[in-house]
């Protein structure tokens, strides 16, 4: 009996192995990472930047870099395999790189070519080129001496396993993209002496680019969204309240309009949203932070506890500061990475709200933002 189980799944195995296109590996190239921009010269047609890693025996480099030019994202990639000497794969795709035309115009079409094609993992990452996904790359790649695609997926790994921006992988763009009463974000990706960096990050109202923010105000969005741990920051203080205690001969402040700059570890961010008002849109959010105080800008004295009570109330006095002008500015471009529309929809009796009203009514809302600071660590002289 167990011989015959045995003969009949090797005879399976065989017949469906049969089934596959064979393709030899040295024929194949797998996409590492997919550029997408309006072609330059037609607006109805987009533009692909490859970066795919090659098994060819006979090359040199691993890594080729290829474009193409179609109506669609599969049209654009056969384009692109028509000058190639073997087949593209998308099975590997691990960062889709949108310029910055392409992004505001709506990329909605190009991640439901994503979605559909189940070669492509979920945890593709998304990013926005600051000119276009063509130069970010092409220049990128010349400047460095590995896979420029491999470079910037550890970038922007490094930042969301450190909590620095809200995960931003294909699945969880486009959930929220689709759900109403929250709007994604995504990094921006520059080039700085050719070399790229995440200079900032792109606010999107649905699936479209309409403005940016800083790093910062990227890690005050992602704090609304969840709990945050072992995210290092630097934020700035007014220096008057400090004077007394920095030491004037090897402090750096040459007045008290002077700032103090304060570099951080915040152990752990936690914040609560509630709907305290549903008829006037009225929040109330409390967020608490556990600060690792790493280094200061002039040298302050740090060993007695009102110097530490001094430091965690200008630091919440910071927050809430940049917390209150972060809402002003989403409120101006009309977006919600908060997600106070999705807060706002649970309390509706009836649970229903549409987008459209959600827009014509997040303008109005207002949210009080309560700070809690608590420093867990800090020396005698910083």
């Amino acid at each position: 009996m167990l011989i015959r189980m045995t003969s009949f799944m090797l005879t399976s195995l065989l017949l469906l192995g049969a089934c596959l296109p064979a393709k030899p590996l040295e024929d194949l190239a797998i996409i590492n990472t997919r550029g997408v921009d309006i072609a330059e010269d037609s607006s109805d047609q987009i533009e692909t930047t490859i970066i795919a890693y090659q098994f060819d025996a006979e090359s040199q480099e691993i890594t080729t870099t290829l474009s193409g030019l179609g109506h669609t994202i599969k049209g654009a990639r056969e384009d692109a395999n028509a000058e190639a000497g073997f087949s593209l794969s998308p099975g590997q795709i691990r960062l889709e790189l949108y310029g910055k035309e392409v992004a505001q115009k709506g990329i909605l079409q190009y991640l439901s070519s994503a979605v559909r094609d189940a070669r492509v993992s979920e945890t593709m990452l998304i990013a926005i080129a600051n000119t276009s996904a063509k130069e970010i790359l092409t220049k990128g790649q010349d400047e460095l001496s590995l896979n420029i695609g491999q470079y910037l997926h550890n970038l922007i790994e490094k930042e969301i396993e450190e909590d620095s921006f809200p995960d931003i992988y294909l699945h969880e763009f486009t959930h929220l993209e689709a759900d109403i009463g929250y709007d994604p974000v995504a990094p921006i990706i520059d080039l700085v002496e050719n070399k790229p960096k995440i200079s900032g990050i792109a606010l999107f109202k649905g699936d479209k680019y309409v403005d940016e923010v800083s790093l910062l105000e990227g890690y005050l969005v992602n704090l609304m969204q969840k709990t945050t741990r072992s995210t290092p920051l630097e934020i700035s203080v007014p220096i008057k309240p400090f004077l007394p205690y920095i030491d004037k001969n090897r402090g750096k402040a040459d007045n008290d309009d002077d700032d103090l700059y304060i570099n951080v570890n915040i152990e752990k961010g936690k914040s609560k949203t509630k709907l305290k008002d549903f008829k006037n849109l009225h929040f109330d959010t409390t967020i608490n932070l556990k600060l690792n105080l790493l280094e200061t800008s002039d040298l302050l004295s740090v060993e007695n506890e009102h110097v530490a009570d001094l430091l965690e109330k200008e630091i919440a006095n910071e927050f809430t500061k940049q917390y209150t002008n972060l809402l002003a500015k989403l409120q101006e471009a009309g977006t919600d990475p908060f997600g106070l529309g999705a807060i706002y929809r649970a309390k509706k009796m009836d649970s229903s709200l549409t987008d459209e009203e959600w827009r014509e009514k997040f303008p109005d809302a207002i949210v009080d933002f309560h700070v809690n600071v608590k420093l867990t660590n800090y020396g005698g002289i910083q």
